[in-house]
């Protein structure tokens, strides 16, 4: 079982089994939340240098929050979005994002006991010119890569093309 928590511990999730893949996302809107997370949240920064966030996937059946759900807030970067970003509001701990159309939440890694470290770097055609990408050794791809999308589609496949809740957090 792995362990995701809030700075304070007030707010646990679970996580059973391995993760689908470990990302470091450069889109805008992983880079607009990060950023806007960053400047009120005490808690080490999520966006990286690059301005990349770094994120865990895990499948929603796989996830369940343990304690502390009800202090889940989520944020939206519009009233329409479909993704939620989750942030624990007893210590402003952005916890993870929830693209709530899908299978899957992407866990900021900087919340998760032991996370593997990132496979490859995607969406960076999203990154504004001049950045600096870290000499790290980690793939960069302009898109999502097949091998990201294959991934995702095999995975969706084994849960039977469901998408299912994300347990003891609120809707």
């Amino acid at each position: 079982m792995t362990v995701i928590a809030c700075a304070c511990g007030e707010v646990r999730l679970e996580a059973g089994g391995p993760p689908m893949m470990t990302v470091v996302c450069h889109c805008t809107s992983c880079r607009t939340a990060g950023r806007a997370f960053d400047a009120r949240s005490p808690v080490a920064p999520i966006v990286d240098a690059a301005g990349g966030t770094a994120v865990v996937l895990w499948r929603k059946d796989r996830l369940r929050c343990v304690a502390g759900g009800a202090r889940l807030s989520a944020h939206r970067l519009a009233p329409d979005a479909p993704s939620r970003r989750m942030v624990a509001a007893c210590c402003q701990t952005p916890m993870f994002g929830d693209f709530t159309k899908g299978f899957w939440v992407s866990v900021y890694r900087g919340r998760v006991a032991d996370a593997p470290a990132p496979s490859m770097r995607v969406m960076t055609e999203d990154a504004p010119d001049g950045t600096v990408f870290p000499d790290d050794g980690v793939p960069r791809y302009r898109s999502r890569p097949v091998r990201f999308l294959f991934n995702l589609l095999t995975t969706w496949a084994a849960l039977g093309f469901r998408k299912p809740r994300l347990a003891g957090v609120p809707d």
